[in-house]
């Protein structure tokens, strides 16, 4: 049985910082919520998204490889990029 989301995967993983942050309203709260119920793959990336973020805490720039590093800024550019051409 395929369930109806008011909301999309895509859009969920979108509304992920914010929801961390505390800042969306009443409703998109709400419809995140809803979503999360409802979708075990977006209630994995939060839980990800939250380790991510204890551990990123926890690191200086000193500890990560030249490798690494640029990974991380290759990840960080191409979802810039890839946000800008959302909006």
């Amino acid at each position: 049985m395929r369930l109806h989301h008011e909301i999309t995967s895509r859009q969920a993983v979108g509304l992920v910082a914010a929801y961390l942050d505390g800042a969306l309203d009443e409703a998109a709260r709400r419809r995140f919520e809803t979503h999360l119920a409802e979708c075990k793959n977006c209630v994995e990336h939060l839980k990800q998204i939250r380790a991510a973020i204890g551990w990123a805490g926890r690191v200086r720039e000193g500890d990560l490889s030249p490798t690494a590093r640029a990974d991380l800024l290759m990840l960080y550019r191409r979802r810039r990029a890839e946000e800008g051409r959302q909006a």
